[in-house]
């Protein structure tokens, strides 16, 4: 292969070979890198506006971004100006930077019970004031609360998704707050059924290019695509006696007619077997007989 170089003097950028070079980037995040690093100090367009109408799609564009992060050659930062808008800077570099030391994010612990104290300006009177619900002994972990156990355990399982959503995407990194605000809501689709591994997947699918705010979109997405909650069926139970089906909300046992508290129906008799019916019949063929009736009209009267 041979390479014909030209001496420029002006309007180039001087691009290393490592970036060029660099096995673990794409040939996407290679080019986009050379693209922002074309670019002038403090300038004003975004990454978004640099990569509008590329033949890539954004996609693509947003997949090479999240490599360069990866790699510590863009660092993106939130900052808060004087009037309290929000907005991202970027920062490119032409050499790797080494990633800081992210902050330990703490497991949600589940709440202690204490007793209430005794008042310091003296007792009140009863009648104004009810008493003082009694709080059960135990040593307010797991034990006093049975039912909200589960949901303790939902939502610990929750924040701790929230809180590995950074090392997939490193624009989702949340601060503390941020997961403790967001993490009822993702304990709800844990009680609803689905898997930690669909949550993950429906939270980091199909992300934009620049994301201002990571705790805004994950909340939208886990209000939006909240699943249903599961329907409960209830089963009826079958007579022990007859077979036929209990009322429902009774589990076991026999039914009222088995008791003999309701009158059992009888069995409808099939036509033709009654008196009424065979004496219609002689009737009929009475009038026959007398020529009073000729026969049947097609569709089915009788004709005099």
């Amino acid at each position: 292969m041979h390479v014909q170089r030209t001496k420029h003097a002006s309007k180039y950028t001087v691009v290393p070979n490592a970036i060029l070079q660099h096995r673990r980037l794409s040939l996407t995040a290679r080019g986009l890198l050379a693209l922002l690093l074309s670019q002038p100090e403090h300038g004003a367009a975004t990454v978004r506006e640099l990569t509008e109408g590329c033949p890539e799609g954004q996609k693509r564009v947003g997949n090479a971004m999240a490599e360069l992060q990866a790699e510590g050659y863009v660092i993106c930062t939130r900052v808060q100006n004087a009037r309290g808008h929000w907005s991202t800077s970027v920062t490119v570099f032409d050499v790797p930077q080494a990633p800081a030391p992210e902050p330990e994010t703490p497991e949600p612990g589940c709440p202690r019970l204490r007793s209430l104290g005794i008042n310091p300006f003296g007792e009140k009177t009863q009648g104004k004031n009810p008493p003082t619900p009694q709080v059960p002994e135990g040593d307010g972990q797991n034990g006093e609360r049975g039912e909200e156990a589960p949901q303790s355990q939902e939502l610990g399982r929750a924040a701790a998704l929230l809180g590995r959503l950074k090392t997939a995407v490193p624009a989702l990194t949340l601060s503390t707050s941020d997961i403790a605000a967001l993490a009822p809501v993702a304990a709800q689709w844990l009680e609803r059924g689905a898997t930690e591994l669909q949550l993950r997947n429906e939270l980091t699918e199909g992300l934009p290019t620049v994301i201002k705010s990571p705790r805004a979109l994950l909340a939208d997405r886990l209000t939006r695509k909240m699943p249903a909650a599961p329907v409960e069926v209830e089963l009826l139970v079958e007579c022990a006696e007859c077979g036929r089906y209990l009322p429902r909300g009774q589990k076991a046992g026999i039914c009222s007619e088995c008791v003999g508290v309701a009158p059992t129906m009888p069995e409808p008799a099939s036509v033709g077997q009654t008196e009424e019916a065979a004496s219609l019949l002689s009737e009929i063929r009475q009038r026959r007989a007398t020529g009073r009736i000729k026969g049947t009209s097609r569709r089915g009267f009788a004709t005099v």
